[in-house]
């Protein structure tokens, strides 16, 4: 009876072992499925960005130093224009695509201050004598267009070339130029830096 009691509860300490290892067993299994439940959700998850970032919706511009594209903004610059009379100036208003020399151009262009074959060959904002300034050069045909004129015709063309770009540029001086020579009309040469025309 004794033999019977001992071994009845050696028999119980085995079943209980064996249940504790199975479960512990179990557990550690439970516990690998959910992580790899885990890990197969996160790598959906990555798919899925990766996905929307090719098609474009969510990619953000990188800010490293080889991105130099200067992205273009809608600005409004102050044209300035003889009056119908060519006794005064006028100035209005308008908005170009972005502030370069070749939208302030077209934009004299379209208002008609300026022929449609005159071109920019150069510009730069520099600084002489401590002042801000403008160097400016065009193409054969402003030089064409100007001396055709007379000189009141002259003098608001050049002041509304000034005036524009001097204000569009927040500039106190400009020099304009043709082909890098001095600017001659027959009514009158612009060796140097004008200002604002009144």
């Amino acid at each position: 009876m004794k033999k019977q009691i001992v071994f009845s509860i050696l028999f119980l300490a085995v079943i209980c072992c064996l249940a504790a290892c199975n479960k512990t067993t179990g557990n550690s299994q439970t516990l690998e499925v959910s992580k790899q439940k885990e890990k197969d959700e996160k790598e959906e998850i990555k798919k899925d960005e990766e996905s929307v970032t090719k098609q474009g919706e969510t990619e953000e511009p990188d800010d490293g130093d080889d991105m130099q594209e200067t992205v273009e903004q809608p600005t409004n610059i102050i044209l300035y224009c003889g009056n119908d009379d060519a006794t005064a100036f006028t100035s209005e208003e308008v908005q170009i695509n972005s502030l370069s020399p070749e939208e302030v151009l077209n934009a004299l262009i379209e208002k008609g201050t300026i022929a449609a074959d005159v071109e920019i060959l150069s510009f730069e904002t520099t600084t002489v004598d401590g002042k801000s300034t403008i160097l400016l050069d065009f193409n054969d045909a402003f030089a064409s267009y100007i001396s055709s004129m007379g000189s009141t015709g002259e003098y608001f063309v050049m002041g509304s070339i000034c005036n524009t770009f001097l204000d569009a540029y927040d500039c106190e001086q400009i020099q304009v130029t043709v082909d890098g020579d001095t600017l001659s009309t027959g009514h009158a040469e612009y060796p140097g830096y004008m200002t604002t025309f009144s």
